[in-house]
């Protein structure tokens, strides 16, 4: 009888068929998946869900590997400077500023 069932990469329809094969049999399951089609079949059959990005940062930590976890923390900081240029950019529109749009045709 399995105590553990770790359920990691892209799945299809067997996600739904492997995680309710584990939950019958009462073992932990974790799974992590970046198909975004199968994580409620994960969520509702697993005891532990990694979604989307959790992924690749739950494997960044684990590892403790320099490379992998600077990764993880360079798109990181890219996502909230670019956040932070897309809220600047909208305050300065709604102001009337047309600096957003000359930036662009640039």
């Amino acid at each position: 009888k399995p105590a553990a069932n770790f359920l990691v990469g892209y799945f299809y329809a067997e996600a739904l068929i492997l995680a309710e094969a584990g939950a019958l049999v009462g073992a932990i399951q974790v799974a992590a998946t970046s198909a975004t089609a199968q994580l409620p079949f994960f969520v509702a059959s697993c005891d532990y869900t990694m979604i989307g990005e959790e992924f690749y940062a739950g494997a960044a930590a684990l590892s403790k590997e320099p490379v992998i976890y600077g990764s993880v923390v360079s798109q990181d900081i890219t996502r909230v400077v670019f956040t932070a240029i897309c809220i600047i950019g909208a305050l300065l529109s709604t102001a009337g500023s047309s600096a957003v749009i000359d930036l662009i045709k640039f």
